[in-house]
């Protein structure tokens, strides 16, 4: 028996509107409180929606021409694959999401390829993060 609903349906098409539409306000509402978010640059997931909002933004203000390609369903979730860059390195991914019987994400891992992509996504990240520290003391 497949543990998909038609809420995740529908959950799914909300969550393409916030990202391309770069919503960041709605995004909470669409989250589980006890998210999981595993992302390509790090080995221990981050919990939490403030986390996981917080990161999505940072990492979205970086990509440049980001477009999901292709939707796969199966019986717990769904894949989702896109591409873009950051800068003048193109990346291809792929986010895995879960979500629970009320529509909400409850496990987003997110994959990127290749590694060059992904170096230069962390170096700018920091750079920001750093500048932005600095900025505020």
């Amino acid at each position: 028996m497949s543990t998909v609903h038609s809420s995740g349906e529908t959950a799914l098409d909300e969550w393409h509107r916030i990202i391309l539409q770069r919503d960041w306000d709605s995004l909470p509402t669409l989250l589980a409180d006890d998210v999981t978010y595993h992302n390509p640059a790090q080995s221990e997931p981050l919990k939490g929606k403030d986390a996981l909002v917080g990161t999505l933004q940072l990492v979205f203000s970086i990509f440049e021409d980001f477009a999901y390609t292709r939707r796969f369903r199966g019986d717990d979730g769904y894949a989702l694959e896109f591409s873009g860059r950051v800068g003048d390195a193109p990346f291809t991914g792929i986010d895995l999401i879960r979500f629970n019987v009320a529509g909400r994400i409850t496990d987003l891992v997110v994959m990127i390829r290749p590694i060059g992509a992904v170096m230069k996504l962390g170096e700018e990240a920091a750079r920001r993060m750093a500048q932005a520290q600095a900025g505020g003391e």
